[in-house]
């Protein structure tokens, strides 16, 4: 009976070993994909130069670890171990694991402390280029304004690691672009204080901790509240988004889950409640859908993909950190690059819209807020006298 078990035992042992061999050669378990970016060897052609140099050795010792059977889900199970087990993540994308099953991305930690801070130079003169090309604009009949959106250590503060969180507040970035930018009388909202401020009352999930971004649920009251702002600054009538038969699930969707996705895990990070309402907007053809520029980061997507921008706008492009350019006809990030004559761009549209969460608040505009500054107000010594305070 002993030997039959062992042999057994045996038996288990020498198909678990093989089974990825198995896989490699025969593909009979279709496995997930991981998340993120990888650097898959390539395979190598035998050649006796090759094999003399160790290169064929090297190479094919490579390719076969990186396309092993089964390596997608060992890759997980090992993931799984050091998240559940250690509180350890694996991530390109530097991810930290915080508190109470939370994780985030260093540069949001960064952000809320204030190590990432630009100074108050940096600061006071960006935001009177902005203030500039916004008077600007208004005399020729377009409105600018800046939106912070929410940062997920802002957030979320509670949950970070005490090894980042030296309990000092440091000045940031937020809090210094915010405050010039009511001193100067800047066209400005921030969602950042907004989202803290309702974060204890609202029932429903405003930012997930498997993501980076804004809930969908979120980003849709932020739209109607940008609505609304927009209304009364350009005085115009628009379309709203309207909620309706909310959906509860623990299934994310779109961006809820961008983060855990990330970490390649066989189980959530955390169970959490998300909201999806059914949106429409009112058809009525005499509200104004004021021709749009948006200048930002990721955060801009989930309007995009919600159709907010499509619905509210006659027409928008996304100038993606000012580099890339998405519109209706164009999804994809990093697949056009921003047009040369971008200043005509400008002259065509209505409403110019800079949006930035905090951990890209330190570049803000990415250029944009210079380039256009030195578009309409040539340097003169003029203008260096004034920007340098004397």
């Amino acid at each position: 009976m002993q030997d039959k078990i062992k042999n057994g035992l045996f038996m288990f042992l020498f198909m678990v070993l093989l089974s990825p061999m198995l896989q490699y050669s025969f593909s009979f378990v279709k496995s997930g994909p991981l998340n993120g970016i990888f650097n898959i060897a390539p395979n190598v052609n035998f050649s006796w130069q090759k094999w003399m140099d160790g290169t064929y050795q090297d190479g094919k010792s490579k390719f076969i670890n990186d396309n092993i059977g089964f390596r997608p889900d060992l890759i997980r199970a090992n993931d799984q171990v050091d998240y559940s087990c250690f509180n350890k993540v694996h991530s390109e994308w530097r991810i930290i694991a915080g508190r109470n099953y939370n994780a985030f991305q260093d540069v949001y930690i960064y952000a809320h402390t204030g190590k990432d801070f630009v100074g108050y130079e940096t600061v006071r003169i960006r935001m009177k280029k902005l203030k500039a090309v916004q008077d600007t604009l208004q005399r020729l009949g377009k409105s600018l304004v800046l939106i912070y959106a929410p940062g997920k250590a802002d957030f979320y503060s509670e949950d970070i690691p005490k090894a980042y969180d030296s309990g000092k507040q440091n000045v940031t970035n937020m809090a210094a672009y915010a405050h010039a930018g009511d001193s100067l009388g800047v066209n400005q909202i921030n969602f950042n204080s907004w989202f803290i401020a309702m974060k204890q009352a609202s029932k429903e999930l405003l930012y997930p901790k498997q993501g980076f971004h804004w809930s969908v649920y979120g980003s849709l009251l932020a739209a109607d509240s940008f609505v609304s702002y927009t209304e009364r600054l350009r005085n115009i009538r628009m379309p709203h988004p309207v909620l309706s038969n909310m959906v509860h699930t623990t299934e994310a969707r779109e961006t809820d889950d961008d983060l855990a996705k990330g970490l390649n895990l066989i189980f959530p990070t955390v169970k959490e409640t998300f909201t999806y309402p059914e949106v429409t907007y009112p058809e009525d053809k005499t509200l104004a859908r004021p021709k749009t520029i948006y200048i930002g980061d990721s955060f801009l997507f989930t309007w995009m993909n919600t159709g907010f921008m499509d619905n509210t706008n006659e027409q928008w492009q996304i100038w993606y950190y000012f580099r890339h350019l998405l519109n209706s006809g164009n999804h994809e990030p990093e697949k056009i690059p921003m047009p040369a004559d971008w200043i005509n761009e400008l002259n065509k549209n209505d409403y110019i819209v800079l949006m930035y969460t905090s951990r890209n608040l330190g570049p803000l505009g990415d250029g944009f807020i210079e380039q256009a500054y030195d578009h309409f107000y040539p340097l003169s010594t003029a203008n260096q006298t004034f920007f340098s305070g004397k």
